[in-house]
């Protein structure tokens, strides 16, 4: 036999390095009391939820799946030290075994609020990270990030991908995360915030994400606390950066019983030292004061739905709005800052289309728009502000598809069938 044909054997050590990472990572799973052996090798031998921080940050390697069966898991706080790498992400999934998803679930009450435990906090530095198809319930704090100290690094490429949250003070609270990305998240009943974003947050994505603060129930609405807020990206420290919010919904965010005269309770609200926003197709429905409160400049809404707040679109600092829709509400478009220009955009059922406090230092433009059934087209209470109207319809009879002000914010019901050409249209 020749040279070049002469076999070729590979050590098994070699073997190892030459396979895919992926074939080597390895699988765990659990359930919450556990069953047989209990060294997690399969569902008949799962560990035990007593042993889930010692599995993820002991025992899991870059790359590795622990999969945690249907029940609750009482009491359980979890704390992750250790991710996995840029190509073997650790993960941590939730599996329905035909009762349900796992349920993280403690002893919280809103009755006494700030009072209870985190349900899964990770820690500064961690990377590299996927957690999926979890449910939290009675926590204080759903899941926390704290800021990272001097010196350490912050937390990258974590994703949450379908985690439900509810009855909480929090739902997520989070610093110091970059590269972070949130899918599918849904968060209902809690009393304060759901997604807050507190300081060095950079290229941030949320995805079809949920914040539900009372689900409609008026005496859930008696128990929120002062400034119930849906999404907040905060200026408690270094700035947030590059955030985009797709397709998210913020309702219901109310504190019927604030004694002050200005009662607070906003949907998305975006603090001023934050940069890079954009906002697509997202709605705001039913919340006590802004739908939309954004003070970062130049932010960009496109497609964005505005329903039954105080003020739908609260811009601050100066933005842009396409193909955006307000209705229902004592003002539709707020601005005191720099210029807004809103195109394609629909104004109805409103008392006021577009109004400019006292500090706005330019008009709002507004440009192939529709204002229907609206009192009042536009107002200025000082400043430079104003409005520029321009090839835009002022109508009584706009002919929408399915005019209803319990429109969920989706769908066609308020595209104008006499004025085709004139502001909002779904699906565009």
């Amino acid at each position: 036999m020749g040279e070049s044909q002469m076999p070729v054997k590979l050590f098994p050590t070699l073997l190892l390095f030459l396979l895919p990472a992926t074939l080597i990572a390895k699988d765990h799973y659990m359930t919450p009391t556990g069953s047989g052996d209990r060294d997690g090798r399969d569902w008949d031998h799962a560990l035990a939820a007593s042993s889930i921080s010692n599995i993820v940050n002991q025992n899991m390697e870059s790359g590795d799946r622990l999969f945690l069966g249907s029940g609750l898991y009482r009491n359980v706080k979890l704390t992750i030290f250790r991710g996995g790498s840029s190509q073997t992400p650790n993960q941590i999934i939730g599996v329905d075994r035909g009762e349900g998803l796992p349920v993280f679930e403690s002893t919280w009450s809103e009755d006494n609020p700030s009072k209870g435990a985190t349900a899964i906090r990770i820690e500064p530095g961690v990377s590299h990270l996927v957690l999926s198809k979890l449910r939290v319930r009675k926590y204080m704090t759903g899941v926390k990030i704290s800021p990272a100290a001097r010196g350490r690094d912050a937390c990258s490429h974590i994703v949450f991908d379908d985690i439900g949250i509810e009855r909480v003070r929090y739902g997520f609270y989070l610093s110091d995360v970059d590269d972070l990305r949130l899918d599918n998240c849904r968060l209902k009943r809690y009393t304060k915030h759901a997604f807050r974003f507190e300081e060095g947050c950079d290229r941030v994505t949320l995805r079809a994400c949920v914040a539900d603060c009372s689900e409609g129930d008026p005496n859930w609405e008696t128990k929120t606390e002062l400034f119930p807020f849906g999404f907040t990206v905060n200026k408690g420290g270094a700035p947030n950066t590059a955030f985009v919010f797709e397709d998210c919904l913020a309702t219901n965010n109310l504190m019927p019983l604030q004694k002050n005269r200005y009662k607070n309770g906003d949907g998305f609200v975006i603090e001023g030292n934050t940069r890079d926003v954009k906002l697509i197709r997202c709605r705001a429905i039913r919340n006590q004061d802004g739908g939309f409160d954004l003070k970062v400049p130049g932010v960009q809404l496109t497609g964005c739905i505005a329903l039954k707040n105080s003020r739908n679109f609260r811009i601050w600092s100066g933005g842009v709005l396409e193909n955006c829709f307000s209705g229902w509400s004592r003002t539709g478009l707020w601005s005191n800052g720099d210029s807004v220009t809103a195109n394609r955009c629909t104004f109805h059922q409103l008392k006021t289309a577009m109004l400019t406090d006292d500090r706005a230092k330019a008009p709002i433009t507004l440009t192939n728009g529709l204002i229907s059934n609206t009192s009042q087209t536009h107002r200025k209470t000082g400043g430079k502000g104003g409005a520029v109207i321009k090839e835009t319809e002022i109508t009584e009879a706009p002919n929408f598809v399915n005019p209803t002000e319990n429109w969920n914010g989706l769908g066609e019901a308020m595209n104008s069938r006499a004025f085709p050409e004139k502001g909002y249209r779904s699906g565009e």
